[in-house]
Order: C-alpha cells, then sequence, then structure tokens
C-alpha cells in the first residue's frame, strides 16, 4: 500500500500533504490512513509546531478514516490552515473542516463534491436494513460536521448532500463559499499582482500597462490593503523567507576635503594630461 502522508515541519510550521485515497480498503492506489496519519501527528506533537498547513489532494474515500483523521487534526494544539486543491470531494471534504475558523481554503481552480454516503453491503433484509439506517446516521453526522464550522444548519448541508439521488453536487469555489463549506478562496498570484499593478499606475497617474510587474513573489509584499486574496498563514510562510538588504561596505567622503564641479574635475585632468 502506497502512504501518501508527507510532513515537512520545522519549529515554527509544519506542513501536510493529504493525498490519494481516503481509507484502507482500496488495493494499487494512492492511500491515506488514520493509522498513517497518527504516527506522523505525534512527530508534530513532539515538535510543539504552533501552526499546521493541510494540503488536501483527494477525491475521497472511506468516511470512518476520514472522520478520524478530522478528529486528530482537530485535537491538535496549534493553529490549523486547511488548503483544497483540484478535485476535493467526498470523504476528503470531512478532513478539510478540521481547519481553526476562518482558515478553510480552497485553490481558485479546485472543485468540491459533497454527497451522500454509500456503502456495498450484502445479506438478508434485516442485514440491509441494518446498513441503510448506519448511513443515515452517517449522513446526519457529516452534515453536523459541515454546519459547525459554518453559519448554515445541519438541513442546508444535508439537502445539498442529498441532491441528484444522493450523489450531491459539484461546487465551484465560489459555490463552496457560498455554501459555507470553505472561507477563502485562494487567487492565483497574478491576479494579485494585476490588481496590485493598477492600484500603483493609479497612484502615479500613468497607464498600467507601462509598469513591469514586480519580480518578488506576491505572498510577500507587506501592503495590507492589497492582502484580500492572499491568507495570513501564506502571508507569515513568505515574510519568513524574506532576507534583510544587503549593501557593499564603501568608504566614507572625506568631508574635510574642497568639493569640485565636474567642469573643475574635468579641467585637473586634462591638465595633469599636458605637464
Amino acid at each position: 500500500m502506497n502512504q501518501t502522508i508527507n510532513i515537512s515541519a520545522t519549529t515554527t510550521i509544519a506542513t501536510i500533504d493529504i493525498e490519494g485515497v481516503i481509507g484502507s480498503e482500496q488495493q494499487g492506489d494512492a492511500v491515506t490512513t488514520y493509522s498513517g496519519l497518527r504516527e506522523k501527528l505525534e512527530q508534530i506533537e513532539a515538535l510543539q509546531t504552533p501552526v499546521v498547513v493541510v494540503n488536501i489532494r483527494s477525491v475521497g474515500g472511506d468516511v470512518a478514516d476520514a472522520l478520524l483523521i478530522y478528529e486528530a487534526l482537530s485535537s491538535l494544539d496549534a493553529h490549523i490552515t486547511t488548503r483544497c486543491y483540484g478535485y476535493t470531494a467526498s470523504a476528503a471534504t470531512i478532513i478539510a473542516q478540521a481547519a481553526n475558523e476562518g482558515c478553510r481554503e480552497i485553490a481558485e481552480s479546485a472543485l468540491y463534491l459533497i454527497h451522500n454516503s454509500s456503502c456495498v453491503a450484502e445479506g438478508n433484509a434485516t442485514d440491509l436494513q441494518e446498513q441503510a439506517e448506519l448511513l443515515k446516521k452517517t449522513d446526519e453526522r457529516i452534515a453536523a460536521i459541515y454546519a459547525a464550522h459554518s453559519d448554515k444548519g445541519v438541513e442546508h448541508f444535508a439537502s445539498l448532500m442529498a441532491q441528484n439521488g444522493g450523489d450531491g453536487v459539484w461546487l465551484s469555489p465560489e459555490q463552496a463559499l457560498e455554501a459555507g463549506l470553505v472561507d477563502t478562496i485562494i487567487r492565483p498570484e497574478k491576479s494579485v499582482t494585476a490588481s496590485l499593478i493598477g492600484r500603483i499606475a493609479e497612484w502615479l497617474g500613468i497607464k498600467s500597462k507601462e509598469i513591469s510587474a514586480p519580480a518578488m513573489p506576491t505572498d510577500v509584499i507587506n501592503i495590507r490593503s492589497q492582502m484580500g486574496n492572499i491568507s495570513q498563514i501564506s502571508l507569515s510562510e513568505g515574510q519568513k523567507r524574506v532576507q534583510p538588504s544587503r549593501v557593499k561596505a564603501v568608504e566614507d567622503p572625506d568631508l574635510q576635503g574642497e568639493v569640485l564641479s565636474a567642469n573643475a574635475e574635468a579641467y585637473n585632468r586634462d591638465a595633469a594630461i599636458f605637464r
């Protein structure tokens, strides 16, 4: 089984990459399991890292493992930010709810899917009825988790999950934000850069196309009024990478000497040639 939980950590920030299928039942696919994550989280707890960023690139999988991962992340004594990329679907959206208030992020190009839970079952009528009841309770639990991180009610999320015969609905980042499933849309850096250039052009009274884009990464520009599309955690990470400016040492000018004009200096050079 290919475990796809990658963690990089320092004393100030830890990054967790969750990819592939959630759960342990799938074979031959990249799998993220609770047991694999638990060991990694113990390492983070030992470091006492105050900030944790969870990058999620997963189409979902086993609800049981997703619930356990959600609980494990939520229990960390750290500030948690979750970031969703690509197709974030099904059980992966449960993990995305483990963020601190206002820190559930989604990439502008991502898609987000929530739906009713499903299973493969066999047996007699009683067995199947028990499975159906478990699925209903699972749906209620998932909707309650969504609601706990939103100002929307449980019924709101239950309705979204039940659409299309229980297959749910794919949401754009804007729709996911409106639905209360995420808090922030991560915009491409170039969008923020273009906005910043336009504002500078307005200040200077020139056309924005006459200004070149700044070479530095957008997320380290320390202009608070331009930070609407960049999360505070991105800003913090970027600023930690910034190094102080360095200048070459130069000899102080002789303040006691005579200061010559450019014409006088040129005259002295010519005079020296003809001596």
